[in-house]
């Protein structure tokens, strides 16, 4: 009786990850929240530059030469980092057709395959983005008088937030293979869910996330 609860102990022990995981969990939130923010705050800024460069243009009668390149620019790092953003809970918009024509595995292999591409893309545009950098930096913007490199970071950063979303689904989805216990008990958890709320839940299962 004592060994069984020993085992049982052991068993449920293993069945949840440690702790270290929920640290894991914690730096990618605290990730997203911050380039999330950064995103909140170009948005804020874009509407009410604009605001303010239509009312000098059509109201004051002076037009300024550098609020349409700041709004360009806020809208520019809120497009790539946000849509990086979008990777950590697969939220992009898709065709989902092929995963009811092919068998499971296959499409496992090629929503598998996609990730990897995703990775790659996301280096790619660290590494190029940077060197891109250093030739944007002997031009100036014009109407701001900046350097352009402050304009064409916001590639390098987007890749490293992508990266960084990407990596997580990778984790998680080692998170699932390592304990299917806790898995069971995630997906269990979200059974009150709406029958296109499963499906989309379903959807991730099968990607690992």
């Amino acid at each position: 009786m004592i060994r069984r609860r020993i085992m049982s102990k052991k068993e449920n022990k293993n069945a949840m990850p440690p702790k270290g995981w929920d640290a894991v969990t914690k730096f990618f939130d605290a990730v997203h929240w911050l380039f999330m923010s950064f995103c909140k705050c170009c948005f804020i800024l874009m509407v009410a530059l604009t605001s303010y460069v239509v009312f000098n243009r059509y109201i004051i009668k002076n037009p300024l030469t550098w609020g349409e390149p700041v709004v360009l620019m806020c809208m520019v790092y809120m497009s790539l980092i946000s849509a990086a953003l979008a990777i950590r809970k697969d939220t992009h918009i898709r065709m989902t057709v092929i995963d009811f024509v092919v068998p499971r595995r296959v499409s496992d292999v090629l929503k598998g395959c996609a990730h990897i591409g995703i990775t790659f893309f996301s280096w790619f545009m660290i590494i190029y983005g940077f060197e891109f950098c250093k030739i944007a930096a002997k031009s100036t913007m014009t109407g701001v008088g900046i350097k352009n490199i402050w304009l064409y970071l916001s590639v390098p950063i987007a890749g490293v937030a992508l990266a960084l979303m990407e990596s997580e689904r990778l984790l998680n989805f080692i998170k699932r293979r390592l304990y299917p216990e806790w898995a069971k008990a995630q997906n269990a958890a979200l059974e009150g869910l709406s029958v296109q709320e499963q499906k989309i839940v379903e959807a991730l299962e099968g990607e690992g996330i």
